[in-house]
């Protein structure tokens, strides 16, 4: 794996990139997460394919990116209970 970029938290890079992430077909959602007990960026997809495999990077400013099938996300309806 590639050093980590020098002063950017593994939160300011997946900010930086998650537009470019997000306008990639297929893809549904970023968030950061562990790869083998490592902070990572999580890419989701509706479906892993091979092409989409190629298109997401395995490391971005050298965190590690790991894609996951997520299927069809949708936001749950506000029900107006109040939050935490």
């Amino acid at each position: 794996m590639i050093a980590p970029s020098a002063g950017k938290t593994i939160e300011e890079v997946l900010r930086a990139h998650t537009d470019r992430l997000m306008a990639i077909p297929g893809v549904v959602a970023t968030a950061l997460g562990l790869c083998d007990d490592v902070p990572c960026i999580k890419v989701y997809a509706l479906e892993k394919t091979p092409t989409l495999e190629a298109r997401i990077p395995s490391s971005l400013e050298g965190y590690p990116v790991c894609l996951e099938k997520a299927g069809r996300i949708r936001a749950l309806p506000d029900n107006g209970a109040a939050g935490p």
